[in-house]
């Protein structure tokens, strides 16, 4: 079990633009860092919020919380459709791994950005640049 967060993917934001919802993703490739968008189901996009709104460590004005996709994936049932994926939150030094739930296709989403290493195979993708 791995004790920091390197290497994994920053979950940055869940947000709706122009009827769709999407989600946004910071990844290093090439030992850079890139911020990546991807669409999502209405249930990825609910997924996503839920992990966002998560506040395990105490609350402090102007503290934010960072969220990382830890890899751990268990389906919730044979022949469902939910997973469970773990997923990492620090704040001020505390750094602890919890479970959520949410669409197999989401899950998919979150272990080919894990799984990525070069510039080439996010071509396709749009930047993500921070929202308001």
């Amino acid at each position: 079990m791995r004790d920091n967060s390197t290497g994994m993917p920053e979950i940055l934001a869940a947000y709706e633009r122009d009827g769709l919802q999407y989600g946004a993703v910071r990844i290093l490739l090439e030992a850079k860092p890139i911020a990546l968008e991807f669409c999502v189901d209405q249930a990825g996009y609910g997924a996503l919020r839920k992990v966002l709104q998560s506040k395990p460590f105490a609350v402090t004005p102007g503290v934010s919380h960072r969220y990382f996709f830890s890899g751990g994936v268990a389906r919730q049932k044979l022949g469902g459709q939910t997973a469970t994926f773990g997923i990492r939150i620090e704040s001020q030094g505390s750094a602890k791994t919890f479970n959520f739930s949410g669409p197999e296709s989401l899950v998919a989403n979150l272990i080919w950005f894990a799984s990525l290493k070069e510039h080439t195979e996010v071509a396709h993708l749009k930047p993500f640049t921070q929202i308001d």
